[in-house]
């Protein structure tokens, strides 16, 4: 008698316990993903002129300078006084030689 009163209380408790799932399971958000660490968003800083470098055949090498020694390098003729760049602290500057040396080889 007590297995089958046994038998009444765990059946029940057993088929309750399943969750229904419809369809595949849903993917996460891009929020959630990004709280997760699966992705890793770039940081940026506001990147000021620092220098501007004319070539012979007439470019123009900008560099500028960033939150914690964060450098950027742009080639145009108009430099903008400020962007924004991706963050990168304690970068080296790039060296103006082989700026001039790679742009008047493209003069060439």
């Amino acid at each position: 008698m007590i297995k089958y009163l046994g038998l009444l209380i765990l059946i029940p408790t057993l088929a309750i316990a399943g969750a229904k799932t419809i369809g595949g399971k849903k993917d996460y958000t891009r929020q959630q993903k990004i709280q997760r660490g699966d992705i890793i968003e770039k940081k940026y800083t506001t990147c000021r002129l620092k220098k501007i470098v004319q070539s012979r055949s007439g470019e123009q090498a900008c560099i500028y300078e960033g939150g914690n020694k964060t450098f950027g390098l742009m080639f145009d003729n108009n430099c903008p006084k400020q962007f924004k760049c991706v963050y990168n602290p304690n970068s080296k500057e790039p060296n103006i030689d082989n700026v001039m040396d790679s742009l008047n080889s493209i003069g060439k």
